[in-house]
């Protein structure tokens, strides 16, 4: 187990810093989960009668800074306070606070523009990076105003006014994309998946900004960094194949009635006569005589409903395996699966540290379906 220093500091909506917590011991505890393209979690605990909890308001952020031994103070991931759950009292008080990550303020968004509004709510043969940044930048900034079209502003007040988008790269495929009235989040995620990853970073006391990254958010080190029970690296694997919520067929149907309803056919990647498993797809926002959009409606549809390999471990740290040093959050590593000892390629999807009271980390790592 690796052991390291912790601390969160603790802003109020105006950036301005009024707490600093560290963990040293009870009562004191603390979790958290960073997520490839999802908002992610910090779970810590505190005396109930702690003076931070009648002060602290909801969208306070919450960072955490990480000090591995002999090394230097880093930003794990910034945070906004949601939920108190629970108060309790077993025999002393305490408190559990809840914090969402930064990419959940895009959760909090829909794309709110009629439908097939070019370039809003519909995007022609444009690349994923421009379709995403374009997203963003209308329906959770100050740029998505009524006069533009939207339905109602996008960035009445904070964290919204805070954010700003990167610039364009055009990164990516070049698709057909219907939107209008998604939620902005699981649109992103639908639309950069196999593509890129996306994030949320903190610039200045209250802004952030978005961020696309072609092909993913951290490095390939597949070559450098294997994980396997035999190199003592891991610890429970849990290993699951999931086909029983897979779907290979997508009868896609736009606009019109009965016969002179559009409807087009897609099969996904793992079709066979022996694996026809069908589902209906809604597209009714698609123009007439659109078979360019409803394919593209139908193929990311399917993409979601692949069948699933996953695969969850707990770390040991290593010479040559480091969490922080050599490897991180959306970096590409290889990985033996003792199910049937094949190695894989595989982007770390996740990262779990909950913090011990003697200091050292129990850290897990969860990564995409098997490459």
């Amino acid at each position: 187990m690796t052991k390291a220093a912790y601390r969160l500091d603790i802003y109020d909506t105006s950036g301005t810093k009024q707490y600093v917590l560290d963990f040293k011991g009870a009562p004191n505890t603390l979790g958290y989960t960073k997520r490839v393209n999802a908002p992610g979690i910090v779970k810590f605990r505190i005396a109930g009668d702690h003076d931070l909890l009648s002060d602290i308001g909801d969208k306070w952020q919450v960072e955490v800074w990480r000090k591995p031994e002999g090394s230097d103070w880093g930003r794990e991931m910034s945070a906004f306070y949601r939920d108190l759950d629970p108060w309790d009292y077993p025999d002393k008080s305490r408190a559990t606070l809840i914090c969402d990550g930064l990419k959940s303020i895009l959760k909090w968004k829909i794309i709110a523009y009629y439908a097939n509004t070019s370039d809003r709510s519909y995007f022609s043969s444009q690349p994923i990076e421009t379709i995403a940044n374009t997203l963003v930048t209308y329906n959770a900034t100050t740029s998505g105003t009524v006069v533009d079209g939207r339905l109602r502003a996008a960035a009445g007040g904070y964290p919204f006014t805070g954010l700003s988008v990167e610039a364009d790269g055009a990164d990516g495929s070049s698709i057909d994309f219907y939107c209008a009235y998604d939620n902005l989040l699981k649109s992103l995620q639908g639309l950069v998946q196999g593509e890129g990853d996306f994030d949320v970073v903190k610039t200045s006391a209250t802004a952030w900004q978005w961020r696309y990254y072609d092909g993913q958010l951290g490095t390939d080190r597949s070559a450098t960094v294997i994980f396997a029970l035999a190199r003592g690296n891991m610890e429970k694997p849990v290993y699951k194949d999931i086909k029983s919520t897979e779907r290979t067929v997508a009868i896609t149907a736009g606009r019109g009635e009965e016969s002179d309803r559009d409807v087009v056919i897609r099969t996904g990647t793992n079709y066979a006569v022996t694996n026809d498993i069908e589902m209906f797809v809604p597209a009714t926002d698609v123009d007439k005589d659109d078979t360019t959009g409803l394919n593209a409606r139908g193929d990311i549809y399917l993409s979601r409903y692949e069948a699933v390999k996953s695969f969850d471990f707990g770390v040991l740290d290593t010479e040559s395996t480091q969490y922080g040093d050599d490897y991180d959050l959306g970096d590409l590593v290889s990985i033996i699966n003792p199910y049937d000892d094949t190695k894989y390629t595989v982007k770390i999807e996740s990262v779990t540290v909950a913090l011990k009271d003697d200091g050292t980390e129990d850290i897990k790592i969860g990564v995409s379906e098997l490459l």
